[in-house]
């Protein structure tokens, strides 16, 4: 309690200061409104700044926004490339990632991205046949 007591004494005290020299004409104040110009012009400053970096991050979350919607696009395609009937050659087609995806999204199953492709192709081609 005596905490608040103080931090409030203390400010009461920076503004009776700020007040005093405002008046004698030690700290300029254009408009009169009590905030010296010197933290008015740097408000402004700040505030310009932050609406910048606010655009700047719209731009880039509609930026990402735009890649995932391609990205889903892109996976809806492999996985319509493999309707039908599953063959090796169709899967041949597709790059290990997909294969992985593929084999995530219909059958559950995790496989490793470092294998050879071959491997990873006999592998979903195995999964879409037990079906």
């Amino acid at each position: 309690m005596q905490t608040i007591l103080i931090i409030i004494g203390l400010l009461a005290i920076a503004a009776g200061v700020g007040y005093v020299l405002i008046k004698k004409g030690k700290i300029k104040d254009s408009d009169g409104d009590f905030i010296p110009d010197v933290v008015e012009d740097k408000v402004d400053e700040v505030k310009g700044k932050v609406q910048k970096k606010v655009k700047a991050v719209k731009t880039r979350v509609k930026n990402v926004k735009d890649e995932i919607e391609d990205v889903v696009e892109e996976l809806e395609d492999v996985f319509q490339a493999i309707k039908g009937k599953v063959t090796k050659s169709k899967l041949n087609s597709l790059t290990k990632q997909q294969l992985v995806d593929a084999a995530k999204k219909d059958h559950g199953t995790d496989l490793d991205v470092s294998v050879k492709k071959s491997t990873l192709v006999n592998k979903v081609y195995s999964l879409y046949n037990k079906k």
